[in-house]
């Protein structure tokens, strides 16, 4: 019974871990829906469901603590305990971000989001596939998440050279611009907490604590991308080249039907 009571007590964790982040993709797709369609009851309902996140954190610490009381875990078990915690902290962050994505999105008179949308579909599958990670280890997952970070990243300082053309064509619109900046700017938070979410799962999986690694930094990773970039672009133009090459100046210089004249190079 005793070992039964413990099973149960991991089991809770990691189920409320799970509904945690189901809630925080909940929260962040209707934050951007009450975006999109100026909808102040879907706003509303974010608020709500931060509530219930930050309930399920609280629980959740409370199972955790017990169960370090209680049962002295070690190894694995340890390690699933100490992991959730620091996740669930990552979880409630991003349910706070996408409440401040819905407040804002009352105050914002603009209706050309530029890339807001496809940052926040973008943060959404990061997390669905860091939880995933969690459920399921995949360190290829796991690397592709750290690779798409630095696409939002992108995307984020993307939609602050638009916000700055716009308040350049329209001074009136400052107020509303300050929010879509905010408003990207909490996007690119939660894919730093969606990247955090992973590298906790593989510590789980492998005991690897890669959070300060070099090769796993941000800027790291930039420097790699960017060489990946480049080769690729060498070996589309040296491709292209070839065939340029060979698709120009083949035809014979000379009529064919002369014997006395040379023949071009086939």
């Amino acid at each position: 019974p005793m070992a039964t009571h413990y099973e149960q007590i991991l089991e809770n964790v990691r189920s409320k871990l799970l509904l945690m982040g189901q809630l925080s993709i909940d929260s962040l797709r209707l934050s951007l829906q009450a975006l999109l369609d100026k909808d102040t009851e879907l706003a509303s309902k974010v608020r709500a469901k931060d509530k219930e996140i930050d309930t399920l954190e609280n629980e959740l610490i409370n199972d955790v603590n017990v169960c370090l009381s209680t049962h002295a875990p070690v190894a694995g078990d340890l390690r699933l305990l100490v992991t959730t915690m620091k996740i669930s902290h990552e979880i409630e962050r991003v349910g706070d971000e996408a409440k401040t994505i819905a407040r804002r999105s009352k105050k914002t008179a603009v209706n050309d989001f530029h890339l807001i949308p496809k940052m926040a579909e973008s943060a959404q599958e990061m997390l669905k596939d860091a939880l995933s990670v969690f459920v399921e280890y995949d360190e290829d997952k796991a690397k592709a998440i750290w690779t798409k970070d630095l696409e939002i990243d992108a995307m984020n300082l993307e939609n602050n050279q638009f916000c700055q053309a716009l308040v350049i064509k329209d001074i009136h619109l400052v107020s509303s611009i300050f929010e879509l900046l905010f408003i990207s700017k909490s996007l690119e938070r939660i894919a730093d907490h969606a990247v955090n979410i992973s590298k906790e799962a593989v510590f789980l999986a492998t005991s690897r604590d890669i959070r300060h690694a070099p090769e796993f930094k941000k800027s790291y990773l930039k420097k790699i991308s960017i060489k990946s970039l480049l080769t690729t672009q060498i070996l589309f133009a040296q491709k292209n080249f070839v065939y340029i090459i060979r698709s120009s100046s083949l035809i014979p210089i000379f009529p064919s039907q002369s014997s006395k004249c040379p023949q071009a190079y086939p």
